[in-house]
């Protein structure tokens, strides 16, 4: 599937990457990402995040029509049990390839080219309360008329939540370019005829939420910011997490970055790497420096105020949290240290059973992709 589809999973990667290193966007391996292309479609599988999607696994390939045609059969019917059971075995009948395909993926067939499914902290903010359909009213009153957004009254996850997108659009693709549904106490989905247009419609729609609501969520921002300056230096696809632990926090307030950078033990090089890049004002200009200095990217980073951790994907950068912590436990007592040798770095970085270890990173590291 991949050789045949590889743009195409290229695309979903870019996507599902994109949203699933914004805490702000969703947590843990909530939501689901697709691409339609001509009758089939390609959805993140269920259990998986959607920062950790790859060319290998995380997403399945679906007939379309299957689902498309069995949407239309229950369109007038009240769902029960056993719709919700049916619409399972409708779901493993138009699977092609990949594993289970997300419960959510009925929802996805009606909807245009991209689609993603979040849980964004604002509109499940908003989305709880009990006044929350008057809130939206407010927050998009320009936007209803245009029909690009939609409020939908608490529906469970599958075919229930299908149903009821499938006939807000009649059946339909939606006609406009971007089109969003805010579903109570669940979230948002998002549709696009484009990448770019998928992007600046969810932010677009969270953005006017947390204005609304008064919300700073600009910390988890600066995380699509720095993987964007790492793309245009030839990283793509990597994930960066915002630091919220309170002991790293803690300790980075009292002591000053520059004496905790030396690795003091294998983990602290592997893991961390072997600087911590303090961002001082041009992230572009600070990536590159370091690039060229190290042939290779920063796994820690300090960037307004706040310590980031960048990796393949969301659960490898909150290893390298855990070992940065270690790491600042072991410069906590006031004592003169003894680093890592250049000769000792220079051998780990050689040797093949600490870089099987941490596959993930070594056999990604200074490797340029165009």
């Amino acid at each position: 599937m991949v050789k045949k589809n590889k743009d195409l999973v290229k695309k979903l990667i870019k996507i599902s990457n994109y949203y699933g290193q914004r805490y702000d966007l969703i947590q843990a391996a909530g939501g689901n990402s697709s691409i339609k292309f001509g009758n089939k479609m390609l959805i993140k599988s269920s259990g998986y995040s959607l920062a950790e999607l790859s060319y290998e696994n995380g997403y399945s390939e679906v007939d379309n029509k299957i689902l498309l045609k069995y949407l239309n059969s229950v369109k007038d019917k009240e769902i029960h049990i056993k719709d919700e059971n049916r619409s399972f075995n409708i779901l493993s009948e138009s699977l092609h390839s990949g594993s289970n395909p997300s419960i959510e993926t009925l929802a996805h067939s009606i909807l245009k080219k991209y689609t993603i499914h979040l849980h964004p902290l604002a509109c499940n903010m908003m989305s709880v309360q009990a006044s929350s359909r008057e809130l939206f009213k407010k927050i998009f009153k320009s936007d209803i008329s245009k029909n690009n957004i939609f409020y939908i009254n608490y529906k469970t996850p599958g075919i229930a939540l299908a149903q009821e997108i499938y006939n807000i659009l009649n059946g339909k693709v939606p006609r406009a370019i971007s089109c969003g549904f805010i579903l109570e106490n669940h979230g948002l989905i998002c549709t696009s005829s484009s990448i770019n247009g998928l992007f600046n419609f969810t932010e677009y729609i969270t953005n006017k939420i947390e204005k609304y609501l008064k919300l700073d969520f600009n910390d988890y921002k600066q995380t699509t910011i720095i993987s964007k300056n790492l793309e245009i230096i030839g990283y793509k696809n990597l994930s960066v997490t915002l630091c919220e632990d309170y002991k790293i926090n803690s300790f980075l307030k009292k002591n000053n970055l520059s004496k905790v950078k030396k690795p003091l033990n294998p983990d602290s090089l592997l893991y961390c790497g072997i600087d911590i890049l303090n961002v001082n004002s041009n992230i572009k200009k600070n990536l590159m420096n370091f690039y060229k200095k190290y042939n290779n990217y920063p796994r820690v980073i300090y960037f307004k105020k706040k310590i980031f951790f960048v990796s393949e994907n969301i659960l490898k950068a909150k290893e390298i949290e855990d070992v940065f912590k270690s790491h600042l436990y072991l410069y906590s007592q006031n004592n003169v240290k003894r680093a890592l040798s250049k000769e000792n770095i220079k051998r780990l970085e050689s040797y093949n059973p600490q870089k099987n270890r941490l596959r993930f990173w070594f056999d990604y590291a200074g490797k340029i992709k165009k």
